[in-house]
């Protein structure tokens, strides 16, 4: 088995170069998967509308609808700057859509969220509710790309540098899942590449983060020969992994 988790990057109506990057990169390295996971902030915003797909992004769109279409598994996590795909995009595309996912790979309980979801307060999700969907429903898309393009500063820094502090929060929310059983959590959100092995032999655990495909071309796999492993793309791939 194979499976390829990548995140974060967040393809605007304009960067061109951030969905040259994406279609690359699931040529390259996804057409071998049996699953793909994305973990939230592919588009710098997305809301579902029935019988819609956002123009510039068509292109990607349909690139996650023909790796469905040639027998993969693909599974969109929202992020923070994705408010409710819809189920137009599931229906069009096959994918399956969620924001927080437990799946059994080869007998190891793993957790899967974009990582946003720990904070307690925040735009994104206070915007995630109801209410505000039926507004976004109601202005229709493109009247409501105008708006979010007004708050989406708001939503998230533009640029995140590394940070040792962010890390290590990521770190011990990370520590606190495994502590309810799981074997891996993989995160995505803080756009900082991460692995942390938590124990020794049998009883190991792992944390995860993707990181960030657009900056670091940071990417997270799984192979049944050789486990979870963080990597990255590029002519000198490098790749980070231990005992699974």
């Amino acid at each position: 088995m194979k499976i390829v988790f990548f995140s974060d990057v967040h393809i605007t109506r304009t960067s061109v170069d951030k969905a040259a990057l994406t279609l690359r990169f699931i040529s390259d390295y996804c057409e071998e998967a049996d699953m793909v996971v994305v973990l939230g902030d592919l588009f710098d915003f997305y809301h579902g509308y029935d019988g819609y797909v956002y123009p510039w992004y068509r292109t990607i769109v349909d690139c996650l609808k023909g790796l469905v279409e040639r027998g993969k598994s693909v599974v969109f996590l929202e992020g923070n700057h994705e408010f409710a795909m819809g189920r137009y995009f599931e229906e069009y595309t096959g994918v399956t859509c969620a924001v927080e996912m437990s799946l059994d790979v080869d007998g190891k309980k793993v957790f899967l969220a974009h990582g946003d979801g720990f904070a307690n307060l925040s735009l994104a999700r206070l915007l995630k509710q109801p209410f505000f969907y039926r507004i976004m429903d109601l202005l229709g898309p493109g009247l409501t790309w105008r708006v979010v393009s007004l708050v989406r500063p708001f939503l998230s820094r533009r640029s995140k540098k590394y940070s040792e502090v962010v890390r290590d929060i990521f770190r011990s929310r990370a520590r606190r899942k495994l502590a309810e059983g799981y074997d891996v959590v993989i995160l995505g959100h803080s756009h900082i590449p991460d692995i942390l092995e938590v124990g020794a032999g049998p009883a190991e655990k792992r944390y995860l983060n993707t990181g960030d495909l657009a900056t670091y071309a940071s990417f997270v796999t799984y192979e049944t020969s050789t486990g979870f492993s963080l990597r990255t793309i590029g002519p000198g791939e490098s790749k980070k992994s231990g005992p699974r």
